[in-house]
């Protein structure tokens, strides 16, 4: 009978707790996402200012990567963001809408998918074949000219361990994109650390390793170079990894991959 009692009036607490509403400084634990290096360093800016205007959400069916204009109908993004797990095909361009100046539900314009263009000749079976970082950038063509309006990012013809050496040196890099754990805004990681310009394990092509705070959702988000106040695109974020010896890594696909590339 006291067992019983005691039960009872355990549940009925738990009840009053469940229902019980959360007062406005109620703090709920958030878990750490993948990505962030150490302390997360990820700040808003004003989206509506240079270079930040030039960067939008690429949407598809309630997903997202991040993008960035490089013409005046031109959005530059990761491969991977056209491939579908779920069907194991690539993705028709029309089906994606680029996206400007989003923040929490509103924007300034949107563009339709026309056509899209990699590094690969033939799209090749991701199933299959393992998607090689240093290749994993698109192109994608849009409906209209938002990078008349919006302005656009020049690409940077620079990159290698020398560059890194001297850009420590006279500028920062900064990346910025649409982070999962914070989906409806830009957030931005300024002065953040490109650490080597290397080859992957079985790769023929370099990539930057940084350290970047950059997560789910920031696919394709650009990593830019400033030096005396003017910006450049020396990469975009491709995936997290590790090192070898455990520590969270970024890998970025360098500007001298896609720097030649136009759209269809």
């Amino acid at each position: 009978m006291i067992f019983r009692n005691f039960l009872f009036s355990m549940i009925a607490v738990l009840l009053v707790l469940h229902s019980a509403p959360l007062s406005a400084d109620t703090k709920i634990p958030k878990l750490r996402p993948s990505g962030i290096k150490g302390i997360d360093d990820r700040i808003r800016v004003d989206i509506a200012q240079f270079p930040w205007k030039t960067i939008g959400r690429l949407n598809k069916d309630g997903n997202f990567c991040t993008g960035v204009l490089i013409g005046r109908d031109s959005v530059l993004t990761a491969a991977h963001c056209f491939w579908n797990k779920r069907t194991g095909r690539w993705s028709k361009a029309r089906y994606f809408h680029f996206v400007t100046g989003y923040e929490k539900g509103k924007y300034t314009a949107v563009a339709k998918g026309v056509s899209f263009v990699t590094a690969f000749p033939v799209l090749p079976n991701l199933k299959k074949t393992p998607l090689r970082r240093e290749d994993d950038w698109a192109i994608l063509k849009l409906d209209k000219p938002l990078g008349a309006k919006f302005g656009y990012m020049k690409i940077s013809g620079k990159s290698g361990t020398q560059f890194l050496k001297q850009a420590k040196r006279n500028g920062e890099f900064l990346q910025a994109g649409f982070s999962r754990d914070y989906a409806h805004v830009l957030t931005v990681h300024k002065n953040c650390n490109m650490t080597s310009f290397s080859l992957l394990r079985g790769s023929k092509k370099p990539v930057y390793i940084h350290q970047c705070d950059a997560t789910q959702g920031d696919s394709g988000s650009p990593i830019f170079y400033k030096e005396k106040g003017e910006y450049s695109l020396v990469a975009i974020h491709s995936a997290t990894g590790q090192s070898s010896d455990g520590t969270v890594i970024g890998i970025a696909v360098p500007s001298r991959q896609f720097s030649g590339a136009t759209t269809k």
